[in-house]
């Protein structure tokens, strides 16, 4: 991409709360990125050590706060309020850029494609023994859940704006924004190369009932006809069948 080319200004969002154990390798996987961004993280009232790490890094972190806040999604959105990128991306803490390039791919992406208001990519998982899996996202759709990673997701932050994160939702606000912006025609790119490795110990891998009963709660406050109906079915099914698993 030269000089001349359009360069689009790119948030990165990282909200933490305790994790002292995760949160470097996730910072020097934005602050090693080669392309120019804005990086901003959201701590909310660290005391195990994440602030000595953060402020380790404090010349290499646009702007940081730390302060309590009601849950995730409001760290994020108040990350939003502190972006000043066109584009917004949440990095959780514990996940990583699959390398260095990734987020200028995603910029040429997005200089290339100006249509869209979301773009989103693959992801790898860490298998027990190290080696990574890759997850194709599926194509722009509606579901009963997410059909993307949220951390391999760029989000104009006009959308952010118009449909903040709902904090009444504890596991499933993403859920219910992308599909605040999918039935008010938001366009979506997927993008067909991964763009972060996921940690799988995230809050909504290690409870996942909860997270069910929350994409219950989304898919009736927002869907509608046919759609609202056959995804609860899935759901209720899905959430049935764990918890016999689960008594057994």
């Amino acid at each position: 991409m030269s000089k001349s080319e359009y360069l689009p200004g790119i948030t990165v969002v990282t909200v933490v709360f305790n994790g002292a154990d995760q949160i470097e390798k996730t910072i020097q996987s934005v602050v090693n990125q080669t392309y120019p961004l804005q990086f901003v993280v959201v701590d909310g009232g660290s005391s195990d050590g994440t602030l000595d790490l953060i402020a380790k890094y404090d010349q290499s972190i646009s702007h940081w706060i730390s302060e309590k806040d009601e849950g995730i999604y409001d760290a994020m959105n108040k990350g939003v309020g502190l972006s000043s990128g066109e584009w917004v991306c949440f990095l959780n803490c514990g996940d990583v850029f699959v390398h260095n390039d990734v987020v200028r791919e995603v910029a040429e992406s997005i200089a290339g494609n100006s249509y869209p208001d979301i773009l989103y990519g693959d992801i790898f998982k860490m298998k027990a023994d190290g080696t990574l899996d890759l997850r194709v996202a599926k194509e722009p759709c509606n579901l009963h859940r997410m059909h993307f990673c949220h951390q391999a997701s760029f989000s104009r932050k006009e959308k952010l704006k118009l449909f903040p994160f709902d904090i009444n939702h504890k596991m499933s606000a993403d859920l219910k924004f992308f599909k605040m912006c999918y039935y008010h025609g938001c366009r979506f790119l997927h993008l067909n190369f991964p763009i972060v490795i996921y940690d799988t110990f995230g809050i909504s891998n290690t409870s996942r009932n909860s997270g069910l009963k929350d994409n219950i709660a989304v898919v009736k406050e927002v869907d509608k006809g046919w759609d609202k109906l056959k995804f609860l079915f899935r759901l209720y099914f899905v959430f049935w069948w764990r918890t016999l698993l689960n008594k057994n």
